[in-house]
């Protein structure tokens, strides 16, 4: 019996500590729409990968929420297509001329 309860309290929390992650996450459309709230703070998404490209010293990659897209730059292997992902890292702002690129900048593990 003790066991058993045991099991399910662990069980429990495993499955609360997997649902807060979700809790969390930030919308996309929060980041872009206002950046300076976010500049150098880590944040945590959610989407889907719209598409992906490896550029000679940067690979990045697309992901889309529903509320919006923001590039990931990785030095991971790129994701599938249609992959959905949980991405953890850091905002940052690529400003050239007058032409903003807000990004997320993916921490390895």
């Amino acid at each position: 019996m003790i066991v058993t309860a045991l099991i399910l309290a662990a069980t429990l929390a495993v499955a609360t500590g997997c649902e807060s992650t979700k809790l969390t996450t930030t919308k996309i459309k929060d980041i872009v729409d206002h950046p300076r709230d976010y500049e150098n703070r880590e944040v945590t998404i959610n989407g889907t990968v719209t598409g992906s490209a490896s550029l000679f010293v940067v690979k990045f990659f697309e992901i889309q929420d529903d509320s919006g897209t923001i590039k990931v730059v990785t030095e991971r292997v790129l994701p599938k297509q249609g992959e959905d992902l949980q991405v953890t890292g850091v905002m940052q702002a690529i400003e050239i001329g007058t032409e903003r690129l807000i990004v997320l900048r993916e921490q390895s593990n």
